[in-house]
C-alpha cells in the first residue's frame, strides 16, 4: 500500500513537469514516452498494475471505498495518460507530415479528401492534448486530497506514520512547502510531536533502538516537556548502548529512569528487559574484572524489580 503511495506521489510531481511544459509550449513525446505505455516498462504502467493487483487480490478481506477508489483514480490517470502519449505522438510525427503534405496537394477527389481528414485527425489531437492535460490535472488534484483523507484513516498505522515522517520531503514537493508541513497536523492532533512518538514507539517495538531513540529526540524538541518521552529516549539510549557494548553509557542512561518524575512509566516489559540487561551486563563485567561497574548494574537491577512490586 505504500509502495502505491510512494508511487502516486512521484507521478504527481513528474505531472507537474509535463503540465509546466506544455504551459511553456515546450511538451515533446520524449518528456511522457517513458513515462508511460502499455508494455510493462514505465513506471505509470508499473503502477497501475501495482495498484491493481494489490486491490483486486485481496481474498476475503473486504476493500474500503478509499482503496477502491484510489484504484479506479490511478487507473483513470494511466488511461487519459495513454491517450494524452498518443496526441502528442500524432502532434509531433505526423503534423509536419500533413503540413507538409498541404504545401503538394493535387487536384484529385481523393487527395482532397486526404487533406480534410488530416485536418480533423490534426484538430482532434489538439483538442486532445488540451483535454487530456485538464483530466488529468483534475484527477491528480483530488488524488491528493484523497490521500489525506487515507492518511487520516490509517492514521494509527505505525508504518504510515514511518513513512509519512521519511517522505517528509516528498510530501512538501507535492503539496506545496506549508500545505506539506500541515499534513502531519491534520492526520495527528498532536501534529509532528506526536508523529514523531509514534513512529519512536513502533521503532522501539521492532528493536531499532537507534532510530528510536534519534524520533524520542525529535518529539521532544517540537513541543512542551513530555516525561513519558523522556523515559523513552534514555530507554531507547540505554538498550542502543548496550547492544554497542559500551555499558558505561547504558548505566548513564538507565540510571536517570529511576529519578521519582520517570518511576510511573515502568510498564512491566520495559522493566524486565531493564532487569535482564543489567544482569547480564553484570555477569560480562565481572568477567572483565570490573566489580564496581558491575555492582551497579546489579543495584540498578534490583532499583527496577522493586518498581514492578
Amino acid at each position: 500500500m505504500l509502495e502505491i503511495v510512494q508511487g502516486l506521489l512521484h507521478s504527481q510531481i513528474f505531472f507537474q513537469e509535463i503540465f509546466k511544459k506544455y504551459k511553456e509550449g515546450r511538451l515533446r513525446f520524449s518528456d511522457i514516452g517513458n513515462w508511460v505505455d502499455d508494455k510493462g516498462q514505465s513506471p505509470l504502467y508499473n503502477l497501475k498494475e501495482q495498484c491493481h493487483s494489490f486491490f483486486r487480490n485481496k481474498g476475503k478481506e473486504p476493500v474500503r471505498k478509499n482503496e477502491w477508489l484510489l484504484d479506479l483514480v490511478i487507473g483513470s490517470i494511466f488511461h487519459e495518460a495513454m491517450k494524452l502519449r498518443e496526441n502528442i505522438y500524432q502532434l509531433e510525427i505526423y503534423r509536419p507530415k500533413y503540413l507538409k503534405y498541404k504545401l503538394n496537394i493535387g487536384k484529385s477527389a481523393y487527395e482532397r479528401n486526404y487533406f480534410q481528414q488530416f485536418e480533423r485527425i490534426i484538430s482532434k489531437a489538439e483538442q486532445g492534448v488540451l483535454l487530456g492535460i485538464s483530466e488529468m490535472r483534475s484527477l491528480f488534484h483530488d488524488a491528493m486530497e484523497q490521500l489525506i483523507d487515507l492518511f487520516k484513516e490509517k492514521g494509527r498505522n505505525p508504518y504510515l506514520v514511518r513513512f509519512l515522517l521519511e517522505h517528509h520531503s516528498l510530501l512538501q514537493k507535492v503539496y506545496g512547502p506549508q500545505k506539506g508541513k500541515d499534513v502531519l497536523g491534520f492526520i495527528f492532533e498532536g501534529g509532528l510531536q506526536e508523529a514523531y512518538g509514534r513512529a519512536g514507539r513502533s521503532y522501539l517495538l521492532s528493536g531499532h533502538y537507534d532510530l528510536s531513540s534519534r524520533h524520542f529526540s525529535k518529539a521532544l524538541k517540537l513541543g512542551p516537556p513530555h516525561n513519558e518521552l523522556l523515559f523513552l529516549l534514555y530507554f531507547s539510549l540505554g538498550m542502543n548502548a548496550y547492544y554497542k557494548n559500551l555499558y558505561t553509557r547504558t548505566l548513564s542512561f538507565w540510571g536517570k529512569l529511576i529519578s521519582i518524575r520517570l518511576k510511573k512509566y515502568f510498564k512491566k516489559h520495559y522493566a524486565r528487559q531493564l532487569e535482564e540487561v543489567c544482569h547480564k551486563m553484570a555477569s560480562e563485567l565481572n568477567e572483565e574484572g570490573r566489580p564496581k561497574l558491575a555492582q551497579k548494574a546489579l543495584s540498578l537491577a534490583d532499583q527496577t524489580k522493586k518498581m514492578l512490586g
